[in-house]
């Protein structure tokens, strides 16, 4: 919708509905009323969050919008670290409807002006400012072909899907993951708050020293992401410094999931691809409380790391097997995902208009340039 639409009202638009989902919360009197506030915040998340700004800074800025997507999660990095505590003190002040309706008023005075500003007007990138950007930053959306395009979507979803389920997991288990390894609530909460300055610390770095290829920084970041859950399973004692570890991956994972998709697939259905890739990853992040507390129940927290860990490993493989699909290897398994995808978009219909995008004009009834 972003890609096609004259004016971006989404982000804009998901300020207020944020804030009037955090209102019913604040006045819910009954359980149905609860359930709906919840139903309209999740509404108004997919609206306004990483997904829907990373294609808006896409259909703005095309190419340059990386070193934008940059700096704005270098900021956010600083959410856990500057939320959790205000929101402490202000359900010790306020109680929770005090603290929601606060929440509730700042986005609706804050988020909707500058989201106006910022895209409501916005056009599409200039065709000349997209042509001065460096050759490699434009050599994948030029060179994959179709087939490969569609293999590299699949392997892109699988990898954000995973990535996704692990990030949700560590956040919403990590306390029990620690208090179960013997650390105390107050050191385990001190160790929770590593988080944020460690992704923050390493987007810097990403600042600095942005030569890398966004694939091959991807698996730098999963391989970071494994070692801090491997030393987290490993000892307590130095359970502090894989959540160091495991955060500086995870907070180059946070970039690449709006960087990577413009470098392989370019900026023209940038709009387009990175929407579709945003489904499933968001029906990873709601189903793995569900999934982690299924696993804690019948075993224990210390097995719901070990299946995180072992899910980082499977990450690991499928970009390494997208690196090796942009150099131009064959793989036996990238071709397999390739005819499996062609099987499965013929017959479920939200699949198939997803792979548009990677389809030649002739083939969906497009008019064709002549030469």
């Amino acid at each position: 919708m972003i890609q096609h639409s004259r004016r971006n009202f989404l982000l804009p638009v998901s300020g207020l509905i944020m804030g009037m989902g955090l209102i019913i919360l604040a006045l819910t009197t009954n359980r149905i009323l609860f359930l709906g506030g919840w139903l309209v915040l999740g509404f108004a998340m997919g609206m306004g969050l990483y997904d829907a700004l990373f294609a808006s800074l896409g259909r703005k800025y095309g190419m340059r919008s990386r070193a934008a997507i940059v700096q704005i999660t270098l900021i956010s990095g600083f959410t856990t670290t500057v939320v959790w505590p205000l929101l402490s003190f202000l359900l010790a002040h306020y109680g929770w409807r005090g603290a929601a309706l606060i929440y509730a008023v700042i986005l609706i005075v804050l988020i909707f002006p500058i989201h106006y500003f910022s895209f409501f007007k916005d056009r599409d990138v200039a065709p000349e400012l997209e042509e001065k950007q460096p050759e490699q930053t434009l050599v994948m959306a030029q060179q994959l072909s179709p087939a490969k395009s569609r293999s590299a979507y699949l392997l892109l979803l699988c990898n954000f899907t995973l990535g996704s389920f692990i990030m949700t997991g560590i956040y919403v288990y990590l306390i029990d993951i620690l208090t179960h390894k013997g650390i105390g609530l107050t050191h385990a909460i001190f160790i929770g708050t590593l988080i944020g300055p460690s992704q923050v610390g390493v987007r810097l770095l990403d600042i600095f020293f942005p030569a890398k290829t966004p694939v091959k920084t991807g698996i730098i970041s999963a391989i970071a992401i494994l070692s801090g859950l491997i030393l987290l399973a490993i000892s307590p004692a130095i359970a502090f410094l894989g959540i160091i570890i495991y955060s500086m991956g995870n907070g180059v994972r946070s970039i690449l999931r709006g960087t990577m998709p413009m470098w392989i697939f370019g900026p023209k259905d940038y709009g387009t691809i990175i929407g579709k890739l945003a489904l499933a990853p968001l029906v990873a992040q709601a189903a793995t409380p569900l999934v982690g507390g299924i696993i804690i129940q019948y075993y224990d927290s210390g097995m719901l790391l070990y299946v995180l860990c072992v899910l980082a490993l499977i990450n690991i493989s499928f970009l390494v097997m997208l690196q090796k699909l942009v150099q131009g290897r064959r793989l036996k398994t990238v071709l397999m995902l390739y005819r499996i995808s062609r099987n499965v978009r013929t017959k479920i219909p939200y699949f198939r208009n997803g792979y548009k995008v990677f389809t030649p004009a002739k083939k969906r009834g497009m008019p064709v340039k002549q030469d």
